[in-house]
C-alpha cells in the first residue's frame, strides 16, 4: 500500500506545482476549463476573518491579480471549539455541496486552510497569512544603499531617501520618514513613522486600525522577533517566566508602571501570555501609535521608566476583535496607488 501511495503523492505534488507556475501566467486573464482550478475555497476561523478575506479577494479581483472566471469562496469554521483542518475540510465540503449540489464533485477544487491567528507571525494575524505579502509588491525607496535587495526586503512601502534600513530587516505596507533608522533583522508592518525614531535590532512592530465605539483608533504591537507569544503560564505569580524583548516580563511591567492583576490580561485568566497581555496603547493617529510603542521598546532597552498608566491598553487578542479591516485595506491601497503613480511618472521622465 505504501508503495502505491508514494507515487500518487508525488504525482499530485507535481501537478500542483505545475498549476502554481501556471498561476503567474494567468493572473488577470480569463481561464479556460482545465487551465486552473474550477473553485478556490479558503477557510476562515471566524466571521471577522471571513470578512477580511472576502474584502481582500474582492480587491485582488478588481486589480486583476487573480485568474478570472474561477469561483472564489470563503468558508468560516463553526463557532465554538477549534475543529482543526480535518473538521474545517468537512465543513467546507458541506458548504460546496449546498452551493453546487451533486455537481461539486466533478470540479477541480483548491482548498486552502487559513483559519489560524498566526501567533508566530503576528503581522499576518489581522488580514490573514494567506494574503501575506511576497518579497517583491513594488516600493519607493530610491537612493537608499541600505535597502538593496541583498541586505533587506522592502515590500509595498514608501521610504524617504534619507532613512536607513539595516541588513536582514523586512518593511511592508509602511511609510518611513527621513529620520527613521531600522536596526538589523526587524519586521515593520503597516506603520507610519514620520518623527525621529530608532528601531532597535530584532524589533517586531506592527500597527492595526481599530473600530472602537464607532470611532477609528490605532494600536501598534511591538515585541522582539524572538519573543514567544504562545508561551503561557497559569498564574500571575508565574508571569516572571515570560520574556519581552529578552527581558523578564515582570521587570517590563515595573518599567511601564503597570500593576500585576488579572485585569492585565484579556480572555482566559488561566492562560496568561504576551498574546493576551494588555500592554499596547490605543491612539487617535497611526503615527502616534507607533511612536508610543517604540517608546515602550526603548524604555526596556534603556531600563528607563515610561508609564503607560494614562493610556487605554489592549492585548493583541483584543486588537484582533476591534480590527478595522476596511481601513487597513484602504491604507494599503493608498500606498499602492502612490507607488503606481510614482512609477508612471518615472517612466514618463525616462522615455
Amino acid at each position: 500500500m505504501a508503495a502505491a501511495v508514494a507515487p500518487l503523492g508525488v504525482a499530485l505534488r507535481e501537478a500542483t506545482q505545475r498549476k502554481l507556475r501556471r498561476f503567474s501566467e494567468l493572473r488577470g486573464k480569463p481561464v479556460a476549463a482545465g487551465e486552473f482550478w474550477d473553485i478556490v475555497a479558503i477557510t476562515a476561523a471566524d466571521e471577522k476573518q471571513e470578512l477580511a478575506y472576502k474584502q481582500q479577494l474582492s480587491e485582488k479581483l478588481k486589480k486583476k491579480e487573480l485568474p478570472l472566471g474561477v469561483q472564489y469562496h470563503v468558508f468560516v469554521d463553526p463557532a465554538g471549539a477549534k475543529i482543526g483542518n480535518g473538521g474545517s475540510t468537512l465543513c467546507a465540503l458541506r458548504c460546496l455541496e449546498k452551493l453546487y449540489g451533486d455537481k461539486w464533485n466533478s470540479f477541480t477544487i483548491l482548498l486552502i486552510h487559513s483559519g489560524g491567528y498566526s501567533q508566530r507571525l503576528p503581522n499576518a494575524s489581522a488580514l490573514g497569512k494567506i494574503f501575506t505579502a511576497l518579497p517583491f509588491a513594488f516600493s519607493i525607496f530610491s537612493a537608499i544603499p541600505e535597502c538593496s535587495g541583498n541586505t533587506s526586503c522592502i515590500i509595498q512601502s514608501i521610504l524617504d531617501s534619507r532613512c536607513s534600513v539595516a541588513t536582514g530587516s523586512v518593511v511592508e505596507y509602511s511609510r518611513l520618514g527621513p529620520d527613521v533608522a531600522v536596526g538589523e533583522n526587524c519586521i515593520i508592518s503597516g506603520c507610519h513613522i514620520i518623527a525621529t525614531a530608532v528601531l532597535p535590532a530584532y524589533s517586531f512592530v506592527c500597527s492595526l486600525s481599530l473600530k472602537m465605539n464607532g470611532l477609528l483608533k490605532y494600536s501598534t504591537m511591538a515585541f522582539g522577533v524572538q519573543d514567544n507569544l504562545k508561551k503561557n503560564v497559569k498564574t500571575l505569580s508565574d508571569i516572571k517566566l515570560l520574556q519581552f524583548f529578552g527581558v523578564c516580563f515582570l521587570s517590563c511591567l515595573d518599567i511601564w508602571n503597570l500593576q500585576v492583576t488579572e485585569e492585565l490580561f484579556s480572555g482566559n485568566k488561566t492562560c496568561l501570555s504576551l498574546w493576551n497581555a494588555r500592554i499596547f496603547p490605543v491612539c487617535s493617529s497611526l503615527s502616534d501609535s507607533v511612536t508610543i510603542s517604540l517608546k515602550m521598546l526603548n524604555a526596556i532597552q534603556n531600563k528607563s521608566a515610561f508609564s503607560l498608566n494614562n493610556y487605554k491598553l489592549l492585548s493583541i487578542e483584543e486588537m484582533l476583535v476591534y480590527k478595522d479591516v476596511e481601513d487597513m485595506i484602504t491604507y494599503r491601497e493608498q500606498i499602492f496607488l502612490e507607488i503606481t503613480l510614482n512609477a508612471k511618472q518615472s517612466d514618463l521622465e525616462t522615455s
